[in-house]
């Protein structure tokens, strides 16, 4: 039986005969095999693929109303944080508002009470009886203790310069017209005039607020049971918890709150009691006893006497410092550091 295919064309010029081998045949029916299975494969994966797309489609539709869903949650979510922070905001400056107007209220009970004693020669009478061993010295006090109650007790001018000032004691309240006891001098200054920290301290709180009583509030603890209050500033420069040296900027005065126009609103208290601030402006090294004079509030002979047991450590601890070999350069800087303290304290 013959392995070979003839095949036979006809047309009008006669036949061809055309002869395929058997090898010839394999191959071309293994052509057309992988035709067929190359056909069925790309039906196949057209398909797939396309089942793909569709799957792919109907994911991205359910993902993109997720998304829509998931934003409009967002939004909400955000509005109701916004009403939740002006609701805590208005609380704050209620409380704030609160308290300050409770504080001042003591405040000014305490001096009705103090100017009550006076007239009754209460604090005369205690003055009288105080020892003369426990009276102040003030011409002994050396420089080293100065420059150390200058740095640490509120002294000179928190704002370098200003036009006027309101002064400390009952008065008039510009705003309401009621009468009330004033707890600080107003010192009139543009809004945006540095203030700076009148002592070494600790901020104890600042406190936004632009319309409302003292408006932006600053107040500062020192030592020795002083401090200082700072309201209708116009920016803050220090935060909560922060530690201050005398001479930082602390924030720049501004016309916030119950305010009829641009100026620093300047207290000093000590322990919670209301003080003249005008002496503590005045009080420099050229004028070093004037406040002692002035100022009965205080016991100052007993403050006197722990900043000289402060100071007198600090300078025998120095010398144990200097007494040890390898130590001329500690002693070269300590002495260096007392000058400069001293320098200062005579600049403020």
């Amino acid at each position: 039986m013959p392995q070979n295919i003839r095949i036979a064309v006809s047309h009008a010029n006669g036949s061809r005969h055309f002869v395929l081998s058997p090898s010839l045949k394999k191959i071309l029916l293994s052509l057309l095999a992988t035709l067929i299975i190359g056909i069925f494969a790309s039906i196949a994966t057209i398909y797939y693929l396309n089942h793909r797309s569709t799957a792919a489609e109907d994911t991205l539709k359910s993902m993109t109303e997720k998304s829509s869903a998931l934003v409009g949650q967002l939004e909400d979510l955000k509005q109701k944080r916004q009403q939740l922070e002006q609701l805590i905001s208005n609380k704050e400056e209620e409380y704030a508002q609160i308290i300050e107007d409770k504080d001042s209220q003591l405040n000014y009970l305490t001096q009705r009470v103090s100017t009550v004693e006076e007239v009754l020669g209460l604090e005369k009478d205690a003055e009288n009886a105080v020892p003369l061993s426990e009276r102040l010295d003030v011409a002994a006090i050396n420089s080293a203790v100065r420059a150390t109650m200058l740095q640490l007790i509120p002294s000179g001018k928190p704002i370098e310069s200003y036009r006027r000032s309101s002064g400390y004691g009952s008065r008039t309240h510009p705003v309401t017209g009621n009468k009330k006891f004033h707890l600080g001098l107003d010192l009139t200054a543009d809004i945006g005039t540095p203030v700076y920290a009148p002592a070494d301290g600790v901020v104890e709180y600042k406190r936004p607020s632009k319309k409302k009583g003292y408006g932006n509030l600053l107040k500062i603890d020192h030592a020795f049971g002083f401090m200082t209050l700072y309201a209708h500033l116009d920016k803050f420069n220090v935060n909560t918890g922060q530690f201050v040296k005398k001479g930082d900027l602390i924030g720049w005065s501004g016309n916030t709150g119950l305010s009829t126009g641009p100026h620093l609103h300047y207290e000093v208290r000590f322990l919670g009691r209301a003080l003249n601030p005008k002496r503590f402006i005045a009080w420099t090294p050229d004028n070093f006893e004037s406040l002692f004079k002035e100022e009965d509030k205080v016991k100052w002979a007993s403050l006197v006497k722990i900043v000289e047991g402060m100071v007198a450590t600090q300078v025998q601890l120095a010398s144990e410092v200097v007494s040890q070999p390898g130590h001329v350069t500690a002693k070269a800087t300590a002495v260096v550091d007392a000058k400069a303290s001293e320098k200062d304290a005579s600049t403020q």
